[in-house]
């Protein structure tokens, strides 16, 4: 029996031992496997993008007359979670129609496959310049448009835009998705190192961890994602600099701050940069210090400091110099304008809304939207209050920045259930940050900080029982509470399992205490299903280049480059640009104030359209009138008549324009459609 035991024991080390070589492999060498997989993905044309959507909205038509076919979120029951629907709609080997290899479009990401990624393609289809002609009659700044691709000294900062100035439209857009999830994955992995001083066990989850936060995920084409990638970039950069002798290192790490100062600036969204901008600042202000203890700054640290500071700031500035217009423009916009934070927004359910994080990818919740609602599993509720005990012998100076984390943490979560004084908001620059970007921030530096103290747990505390319990038992006790006494929308998810999300999120936990080995499967198999699942896996564009209409507008657009179109009646309004055709419609980030004098020469109608609006036309008989459906939509009547003045010449439309206005007016040459679309010629367009 005994010599059973040891030959377990044998083969179980022998398994763990062989792990761990091939772990340390692919660390040693993630990098390069990093660039092999980049490599791979634009080969393949690989993207996240769910711009498939566009199969369900209007535009399904392919080249050989078939229909586009998309499966997306809302195909289903959203009472019911199908299990095996779920799994067997999943994954498709081949790709289905539109390029979906794995996982579903999301429809409630419209800011990514209706506006953000169109205006990427249609500057990769435009030459990519800083004010894209094509959104007539002014054209738009595209720094200000979602930070486009741009031929522009700024681009520096925007390295996951450079597949759209060399590539072309599809495989720039898998570059920018492929650059921005390997380099994140890279970069949450360095940060980790730093956090948890060289573990790198949990270096490697914490790499997950981080970059697939629910939150950053459902974020990720947008400001969350951009803002916590630069960080990431300015941190680690930071930590190296003042940690490495050899120059050339100071100077790449040099370049690299420059780029993401550049990068994090021109997100242009202060309610996510202000809370990390603290972040970064305090995590600088402490590496600063240190190495000046240490007397490690010298001359060539200073000149090049004060170079990198003087080039990034001289690009930003040229930058905002370049968009100042736009830029008062958007300022000076009914919606979203300015507005003055003082947090205190916040509702008790949100203490245990992370637990529908596991579940919004899967099913589509009644009382919000999963974007909004997401946020991430991490553990500083439980350990918060050990921190006093633990710190009593411990040097709070070398754990300064983890303390931080976890104070910082704690304040933004606070700040979004206390409101502040308003003089007090303005002057930290919290009356730009709102509760719930407040939140959300929070859900992600509580990443960090869990990190943080774990490595530290598993570091230096001996007496690890008495701090669980200390730490644990209040959290677990009002977690329960609020979860027993349906806290959570009861429709959305259960008390039943809610408590099961609860007791395997909190089982993780007392298992990252204790047994640092079997820690990980837990918390993998809650990344895999909270952030992992949250965007599809997508090859190629045909799902917009290979539609007939496009092809069509294509075609004309070619022969016809100076024409200008619109779009009537439909959702299609960003489709001409795409294809790099100019057009009066589209989304506006600030109002075109030559084409505005033009339908609203006395400027009666100014509150409809000075703001970030979707424009979208309906022909009328009568003059032209403007409303607002919602705060982002401008809903504009455009008289017959006014068609000479804007000089239309091509018009798409589900409508017979002919028919309902006069065939001496309009000549139908495309259509209609297996989508009921046509495309018509202004009659009378001089």
């Amino acid at each position: 029996m005994i010599i059973m035991q040891e030959m377990q024991r044998n083969r179980e080390s022998g398994f763990f031992y062989n792990l761990r070589q091939f772990g340390n492999s692919i660390l040693k060498y993630r990098y390069v496997i990093a660039v092999l997989f980049f490599i791979l993905g634009i080969s393949f044309n690989l993207h996240g993008s769910s711009i498939s959507n566009w199969n369900n909205y209007g535009i399904s038509e392919t080249r050989n007359h078939s229909r586009g076919v998309t499966i997306n979120d809302l195909d289903g029951d959203a009472e019911e979670i199908d299990v095996q629907k779920n799994l067997t709609d999943w994954f498709s080997f081949p790709s289905r129609s539109d390029g979906t290899i794995a996982g579903v479009p999301r429809m409630i990401r419209s800011d990514e496959w209706l506006v953000q990624t169109p205006l990427y393609l249609a500057q990769a289809n435009s030459g990519n310049q800083l004010i894209n002609p094509n959104y007539a009659v002014s054209g738009q700044n595209m720094i200000v448009a979602y930070n486009s691709p741009v031929w522009h000294i700024s681009v520096l900062g925007k390295p996951f835009n450079w597949g759209f100035l060399f590539l072309g439209a599809s495989k720039g857009l898998s570059w920018y998705w492929c650059f921005k999830l390997l380099a994140m994955l890279l970069l949450a992995y360095e940060f980790s190192m730093i956090l948890t001083r060289k573990n790198k066990l949990l270096s490697s989850i914490g790499a997950l961890w981080i970059t697939f936060t629910p939150a950053i995920q459902w974020w990720f084409m947008q400001h969350l994602g951009d803002v916590v990638f630069y960080s990431l970039l300015l941190m680690v950069s930071i930590y190296h600099y003042f940690n490495q002798d050899k120059k050339w290192v100071k100077m790449l790490m040099a370049f690299f701050l420059s780029s993401a100062m550049i990068g994090f600036v021109l997100v242009t969204y202060p309610a996510f940069q202000i809370p990390f901008a603290y972040l970064v600042g305090v995590f600088f202000l402490i590496e600063f210090v240190g190495a000046i203890k240490a007397k490690k700054i010298q001359i060539f640290d200073s000149i090049l400091m004060v170079i990198t500071l003087i080039v990034s700031l001289s690009i930003i500035g040229v930058s905002l110099w370049d968009s100042k217009e736009a830029l008062s423009l958007t300022l000076n916009t009914v919606y979203p304008g300015s507005r003055i934070s003082v947090g205190g927004e916040g509702e008790m359910a949100q203490l245990v809304e992370f637990l529908q994080n596991i579940l919004l990818p899967f099913r589509i919740p009644k009382h919000d939207n999963q974007v909004e609602l997401s946020t991430s599993f991490q553990f500083v509720p439980f350990f918060i209050l050990t921190i006093p005990f633990i710190f009593k012998k411990y040097k709070i100076v070398e754990n300064s920045f983890g303390l931080f984390l976890v104070c910082f943490t704690s304040l933004l979560a606070l700040y979004t259930f206390v409101e502040i004084p308003e003089v007090i908001s303005k002057i930290t620059l919290f009356s730009f940050v709102t509760s719930s970007r407040a939140w959300q921030a929070a859900s992600v530096m509580g990443v960090f900080a869990s990190l943080w103290f774990i490595g530290f747990v598993w570091r230096e505390m001996s007496n690890r029982v008495l701090y669980l319990i200390v730490g644990m038992l209040p959290a677990f006790l009002l977690y329960s509470y609020l979860i027993i006494n349906e806290y959570l929308d009861i429709h959305y998810i259960s008390r039943t399992t809610s408590l099961i999300i609860f007791i395997a999120f909190s089982f993780s936990y007392i298992l990252s205490v204790f047994r640092k080995k079997f820690f990980v499967l837990p918390l993998f198999v809650l990344i895999l299903l909270s952030g992992m699942t949250v965007n599809p896996v997508v090859s190629g564009l045909d799902v917009i280049e290979d539609k007939a209409i496009s092809l069509e507008i294509s075609k004309i657009k070619n022969k016809d480059s100076n024409a200008i179109w619109m779009t009537e009646n439909g959702y299609y309004y960003q489709l001409p640009q795409m294809l790099g055709a100019k057009s009066i419609d589209g989304v506006r980030f600030y109002p075109d104030i030559e084409l505005m004098s033009i339908l609203d020469p006395d400027s009666k109608m100014e509150k409809q359209w000075n703001r970030y609006s979707h424009m979208r036309y309906l022909l009328v008989g009568n003059e032209t009138t403007m409303e607002n459906s919602s705060p982002d939509v401008l809903n504009i009547s455009l008289s017959v008549n006014d068609l000479e003045k804007l000089n239309v010449k091509y018009i798409i439309s589900n409508r017979d324009l002919s028919e309902l206005f006069g065939y001496d007016r309009f000549k139908q040459f495309y259509g209609p459609d297996l989508d009921g679309n046509r495309i018509f010629e202004v009659i009378n367009y001089q």
